[in-house]
C-alpha cells in the first residue's frame, strides 16, 4: 500500500494522469467499483461481469488462467485510495467521479455478502440476506443483489462444499444447517441465465450432483427437497443436455415419492416440470419406469381433474411408453387403459393429443387389450374424436388407433356404424 501512495504523489505533476494500477485492464478506464478474482487480478465490477457472465469467459483476462470459481471480491483498499485520489483532484479534473449511492438495503447486504465468506457467520448472513429479500418482496429495484451473479456463486460454493452424508436416508433434524440456508436463500435469488448455467456446468455439473443428493437422502425433510428441486427446475431448463443424461434411478424413486404424497401441489408441479425436462435424455426413461413412476402418475391421473396437471402427467406417461417396458408397466396398472381413456375429451386439446398418442403406442404393440379398451369406452371416445374439433394431427393418430383392431371392434354390437365401412 506504501508504493502504491508514493505512486500517486509522484503522477501528481503529470496533469493529474491516473496510476496505472487505478486502471481497469479490460475498459482501460479508472474503476469504479473495483473487484478482485481468484486469480489475484483486480478489474472493474462492471467490465469483469461482462467478460465472464455475458461473454461467457472462463480465463482470466490477463493472466489467461482458468478461474476456479467466478467470486468478485470488493477491493476496499484501492476503492478508498481513488476515491481520494479523485477528491484532491476534483476542482481540475474534466471528469469528476461520481461515487455509487447504494441505498441503505444494498449497503447492508454488501456488509452481510462479505460475512458470508467467513465459516462462523455463514448461517447467521444467510438468513439476514433472506429476511432482507422477503421483507422487500423480492423487489430486484430496491435490491439489486437479487440479480447479483457473484452472490448466487457464493452461495452454490457452500452448498457443493458442504459434505453431505453418504447414507441413503437421515432424518431431517441432521440436515446440515448451512444447506438448509443455503439452499433456501438461492430460491430467493435471480441470476441471469447465462450465470445459471456456467455455475451449473461447472466442475461437471457438481451442483447438479448436490441438489440430487439432497432430494435423494434428505427424505424427512420434504421442504428442503422442494427446494432443492425448484432450483433443479430451473437448471434443467438451461444446461447443456450431457448435464440432463447421468441422473441415478434413486433420484427418480425420490422425486415419485413427493409425487405420491401430495402434500405440496407446487412440489408436483415442479417434478413433473422436471422430468419433462429430463426423460429424453440418455437412459432416464428407462430408470423413472424402475423407479416405479407410471403407477404412481396413473392413480394420480385417476384423482386429477386440474387441466394443467392431467396435460403434464399425460405428456409424462406418454413419454414412458415409448419404451417397451413403459408399455408393459403401463399395462400392468389395472385402470391404466381406463384412466387414460376417461380424459379423453375431458382435459383439453392438448390432453388429448398425449392421451390418444400414449393409448397408440400401447394398442399397436399389444393386440390382447382391444377388447378392454372396447369395454372402458376407448373405442367411442376415439369415434368422438375424429368427428370432434380437434387438430388434423390428432385425429389422424385416432384413425391409426381404430384402424389397428378394426375387424375385432366391427364385431361388436355397440361398434358406430358410421365407421364400420
Amino acid at each position: 500500500m506504501q508504493r502504491e501512495e508514493q505512486e500517486i504523489q509522484r503522477m501528481d505533476g503529470f496533469e493529474h494522469q491516473a496510476p496505472s494500477f487505478f486502471i481497469c485492464p479490460i475498459s482501460l478506464q479508472v474503476m469504479k467499483d473495483p473487484v478482485t478474482i481468484s486469480t489475484g487480478m483486480t478489474f472493474d465490477r462492471e467490465s469483469i461481469q461482462k467478460w465472464l457472465f455475458s461473454y461467457k469467459k472462463v480465463i482470466c483476462p490477463v493472466t489467461k488462467q482458468p478461474l476456479s470459481d467466478f467470486r468478485l471480491t470488493p477491493n476496499s483498499n484501492l476503492l478508498r485510495l481513488i476515491q481520494s485520489w479523485h477528491l484532491q483532484h476534483a476542482s481540475s479534473s474534466t471528469t469528476k467521479f461520481v461515487e455509487p449511492q447504494p441505498n441503505n438495503h444494498d449497503a447492508l447486504m454488501k456488509v452481510l455478502v462479505e460475512e458470508i465468506k467467513q465459516p462462523h457467520l455463514q448461517v447467521k448472513s444467510l438468513r439476514k440476506i433472506k429476511s432482507l429479500i422477503q421483507e422487500n418482496r423480492g423487489d430486484s429495484s430496491r435490491i439489486t443483489c437479487i440479480r447479483d451473479d457473484s452472490l448466487f456463486s457464493l452461495v452454490v460454493s457452500l452448498v457443493v462444499k458442504t459434505e453431505l452424508p453418504g447414507v441413503p436416508q437421515i432424518t431431517g433434524n441432521d440436515t446440515p444447517e448451512i444447506i438448509n440456508e443455503a439452499v433456501s436463500s438461492l430460491c430467493l435469488l435471480r441470476p441471469s441465465d447465462e450465470t445459471l448455467k456456467m455455475v451449473s456446468q461447472n466442475e461437471n455439473g457438481l451442483l447438479i450432483e448436490s441438489l440430487c443428493l439432497i432430494i435423494t437422502q434428505y427424505l424427512s425433510n420434504l421442504q428442503i427437497r422442494i427446494q432443492a428441486a425448484l432450483l433443479l427446475k430451473s437448471i434443467f431448463e438451461v444446461v447443456d443436455g450431457i448435464y440432463k443424461e447421468g441422473l441415478r434411478v434413486e433420484f427418480f424413486e425420490s422425486i415419485t415419492e413427493i409425487l405420491k404424497d401430495q402434500i405440496s401441489k407446487h412440489g408436483s408441479l415442479t417434478v413433473l416440470a422436471i422430468l419433462m425436462e429430463v426423460l429424453s435424455y440418455g437412459k432416464n426413461k428407462e430408470k423413472a419406469i424402475e423407479g416405479g413412476l407410471i403407477p404412481i402418475l396413473i392413480e394420480l391421473l385417476a384423482e386429477d381433474n386440474e387441466r394443467h396437471v392431467c396435460e403434464m402427467m399425460l405428456a409424462v406417461l406418454e413419454k414412458l411408453c415409448q419404451k417397451a417396458e413403459g408399455r408393459a408397466a403401463f399395462l400392468a396398472h389395472p385402470a391404466g387403459i381406463a384412466v387414460v381413456s376417461s380424459k379423453i375429451l375431458k382435459v383439453s386439446y392438448v390432453g388429448d393429443d398425449k392421451s390418444i398418442s400414449l393409448l397408440s403406442s400401447v394398442l399397436r404393440c399389444r393386440g390382447e387389450v382391444a377388447q378392454e379398451f372396447m369395454e372402458v369406452g376407448g373405442v367411442t371416445k376415439i369415434c368422438l374424436v375424429i368427428e370432434s374439433g380437434c387438430n388434423l394431427k390428432t385425429k389422424e393418430k385416432a384413425r391409426e388407433i381404430l384402424g389397428f383392431h378394426l375387424k375385432t371392434w366391427n364385431k361388436t354390437p355397440c361398434f358406430p356404424s358410421l365407421f364400420k365401412a
